[in-house]
């Protein structure tokens, strides 16, 4: 199975300019993240805050164009050749 992820902004530049990124054997969107390990560690810092055990706050994450706070957070199933986007929000002030 092949989850195909998409970075956006600066999470594409954590990951050496890749704007794709393809992960096999992973079954939900906490996979994904747990993926990013294998990419670069700052990436999966930027996007997962391990003492929290959830996401940073400015991150979004759409499986197949649909919010994951829509389905069931970081425990949305994916499934071969979905696409999981993942972008840092920019906030104006």
């Amino acid at each position: 199975m092949v989850v195909r992820v998409r970075l956006v902004g600066v999470l594409k530049a954590l990951a050496v300019g890749r704007e794709y990124i393809e992960l096999t054997n992973v079954d939900s969107v906490r996979g994904v993240i747990n993926g990013l390990k294998t990419v670069n560690e700052k990436l999966f810092r930027r996007v997962f805050d391990p003492s929290r055990n959830d996401l940073m706050p400015d991150i979004y994450i759409a499986v197949n164009d649909v919010d994951i706070r829509l389905l069931k957070g970081l425990d949305t199933p994916v499934r071969d050749n979905d696409e999981v986007l993942i972008l840092a929000y920019i906030h104006g002030g």
